[in-house]
Parts: C-alpha cells; sequence; structure tokens
C-alpha cells in the first residue's frame, strides 16, 4: 500500500515539474521564431552581423520645397493706368536689369505730352526770336565799334549799341533756360509714371505725342509670374509681373519636433530633387524657426542654396538633409530592417537555424545605420542579407 503511494506521488510531480516548463518556455517566446532547414538557409543566402554600439553620424531628413528668397524677388506694378499694348515676356523667361517687359498706352501720358508741347513750342518760339535780335543788336554794334574807332561815331552811340545787345544776350539766355527748365520738368513727370525722357524728346523732333509708357526689369533674374494680358486695361498699381534673382534659391523644409533641438543655424544641408535627375544640392541652413507650428507641431527651416545656372525652379519638392553631429548609441545596420505593415522589424539569430523576428523602434539614422531606441540588444546577431526571405518564410507560415 505504501508503496502504491509513493508511485502516485512521484507520478504527480512529474506531471505538475512538466507543465511547469512548458509554462516557461511559452512565456519565454514572445516573438515569433522560423526555423529553416539547413537547405532552406543555404538557398537564402543569410548573412548576420553582431550588433554594436558606435558612433553614427546622424542625418535629420525633412521634406521639403524650393522657394525664391524674399529679398530677392520684385514685384512690378502699373506704374499708371492705360491699356497694356504689348507683352514681351512669360514666366520663366531669363531677363536683365533694365530690359523692356511691357508696354502701356496712357491717355494721362498723352495729356502730359500735350501741355508739355503747348508751353515748350512757345518757349522754343521766345529763344528764336531772342536768338534774331540778339544777332541784329551784336551786328549793330560791331558795326558801331568800327564806326567809333574811325572817328564817326560817338563814344555813347558805341555804348548804346553795346548796352543793347547785353539785353538781348540776357533775354536769350533766359528764354533758352526756360525751355531747358520745360523739358526737365516735363521729363521728370514722365519719370515719374515710368516713363523716360525719349518720349519728351521724341515729341520735340516730330511735335506728335508719344503715350506711351516702357515698364523695364528693375533686377536680373526669372519672370516668376504674370498676371496681365495684351489688350488689357490696367489701373495705377495693378500687379503686373513677379521676377526674382535665383541664383540663389530657398530650400524650406519643416522639420519634426522630436528634431527641432539638434537644429542650428550654419549647418551643413544636402538637398535631393524629388523630380529631376543630377547632383545633389548643398547649402548651409541659414533659418531655424524658434516657433513650433501648434498644430502641425513642426519647425519651419531654410538653407540657402547656391544655383548659378538656374536649373533649380521654384516649388520644387526636394528631400532636405541635415548633418547634425555623431551620437554614440546602439546602432543597427539599415539593410537588416524590413517594413511590414505598420512596424519595423528584424531578423535575430537566436540558435542555429532558427530566427527571431523582433519589432524594433529606431531614432535617428544615417545612409548605413539607424539608432535602436527598443527591440534589440548589444551582441546580438541580425541578419544583414536574406531578410526579405526570412520575410517571406514568415507570411508563408502565417498563411498556413
Amino acid at each position: 500500500m505504501k508503496y502504491k503511494v509513493l508511485v502516485l506521488f512521484l507520478v504527480l510531480f512529474v506531471a505538475v515539474t512538466t507543465t511547469g516548463c512548458n509554462r516557461d518556455d511559452n512565456a519565454n517566446s514572445n516573438h515569433k521564431q522560423i526555423i529553416l532547414s539547413a537547405a532552406q538557409e543555404q538557398n537564402a543566402k543569410l548573412q548576420t552581423e553582431p550588433l554594436l554600439i558606435r558612433d553614427i553620424k546622424i542625418i535629420i531628413t525633412i521634406p521639403a520645397q524650393f522657394k525664391a528668397i524674399n529679398k530677392f524677388t520684385d514685384k512690378l506694378y502699373a506704374p499708371i493706368s492705360g491699356h497694356v499694348t504689348s507683352i514681351l515676356v512669360e514666366p520663366g523667361f531669363i531677363v536683365k536689369k533694365g530690359q523692356t517687359i511691357a508696354q502701356i498706352k496712357s491717355d494721362e501720358i498723352g495729356q502730359i505730352q500735350l501741355e508739355f508741347l503747348d508751353k515748350y513750342i512757345q518757349a522754343d518760339s521766345q529763344v528764336k526770336q531772342m536768338t534774331a535780335m540778339y544777332a541784329l543788336s551784336s551786328q549793330a554794334f560791331k558795326r558801331e565799334g568800327i564806326l567809333y574807332r574811325e572817328g564817326i561815331s560817338s563814344r555813347a552811340e558805341y555804348e548804346v549799341a553795346k548796352a543793347q545787345m547785353q539785353k538781348d544776350k540776357a533775354v536769350l539766355d533766359s528764354a533758352k533756360v526756360e525751355r531747358s527748365t520745360i523739358i526737365k520738368v516735363y521729363s521728370q513727370r514722365i519719370a515719374l509714371y515710368g516713363g523716360d525722357s525719349s518720349s519728351i524728346q521724341r515729341a520735340i523732333s516730330s511735335k506728335k505725342i508719344y503715350p506711351y509708357i516702357t515698364l523695364r526689369a528693375h533686377t536680373g533674374g526669372i519672370v516668376l509670374d504674370r498676371k496681365v494680358n495684351p489688350g488689357e486695361f490696367v489701373d495705377d498699381d495693378k500687379e503686373m509681373f513677379t521676377i526674382a534673382d535665383l541664383s540663389t534659391i530657398w530650400l524650406v523644409g519643416y522639420a519634426f519636433e522630436k528634431d527641432s533641438q539638434f537644429l542650428k543655424v550654419g549647418q551643413h544641408v544636402w538637398g535631393d530633387l524629388e523630380e529631376a535627375q543630377g547632383p545633389e544640392v548643398k547649402g548651409i541652413l541659414s533659418y531655424v524657426s524658434s516657433i513650433l507650428d501648434n498644430e502641425s507641431k513642426t519647425l519651419e527651416v531654410r538653407a540657402d542654396i547656391p544655383n548659378p545656372n538656374f536649373e533649380i525652379k521654384p516649388n520644387m519638392y526636394a528631400e532636405m538633409r541635415v548633418d547634425i553631429g555623431t551620437i554614440n548609441a546602439l546602432a543597427v545596420p539599415n539593410k537588416a530592417l524590413q517594413k511590414y505593415g505598420d512596424y519595423i522589424f528584424a531578423y535575430v539569430k537566436v540558435k542555429p537555424n532558427t530566427y527571431e523576428e523582433r519589432k524594433v523602434i529606431i531614432g535617428h539614422k544615417n545612409d548605413n545605420y539607424s539608432e535602436v531606441l527598443s527591440g534589440l540588444k548589444p551582441g546580438e546577431v541580425v541578419v544583414t542579407e536574406g531578410a526579405f526571405s526570412l520575410l517571406g518564410e514568415s507570411i508563408k507560415q502565417k498563411e498556413q
């Protein structure tokens, strides 16, 4: 009887012990494991690498867009009301400072020129009249001088002729000054409306009005926008063109809140154009906003990018990358990371032919390594080549 009780106790003890061991195994198996045969492992050509704490050069990646620099952007407005008679440039055209870009016909300019011609003709007539009188008095003075030296004429008659000549000369000079002043005054009035002296000179030579204003570029650059059409009537101060000097251009990005503390003016910036082929662009971070946007929780940053050949156009999209320095952290090779659904994971070799799928949370990264925040530990061996094959095997097992 005692023997049977002892046997029963041993059986129960073994059963309880075995059950406890199985429970512990399940508790320690929180990650999905993939077991490959030797042949499968060989076909997958898996390569592994132990995780180390290392110095990582950190690059922050920021979505960005190219913009014209405000201080290099010039908006041209209609200087006077009138009809646009011609447009000589289109958006995208490269223009030089002083280049003619449009012409406006203005009744107001015509009226100014009519007033000018009326006053100019009177002043010019006075100059011509006094020129003739001065010529006569000069001849009379010369004649009296000859007669006086020969003793035929008196000293008094000589002095009277001299005084008349001097008087006519003064009146002629005054008439010329008045004529010149009229030209200057009306040239300045025309200039106030964007015209130039050529229209006044044209009116003088032809005695006809020329009621046109020539609109010229104030600076060299690229025409970004045109807001008028030929034949359109424009009021004064109507915006007509936007011209920008794009030899240097802004790359404007909005950094995430977690990266804002690392961004500083003067850091080196690289940019990769999304829609264009070519070398990456380089520049310097010139502005970091001190205010975080309350809704998007992003921080505006700007970099000055040289653009000597105008290859970069405003509104092009790019990926801004900022070098913020080096950190010392647990680093996982980027090629070891896989993404499926909403999470990033890596495969850790836990024993021969057995790999564990680990969800990984990463922090900063560069082109080669990512900072590990959780999911992996130093010394663990991760799959760097052939991880995609393990992903396929994982999906297959899930479907089965």
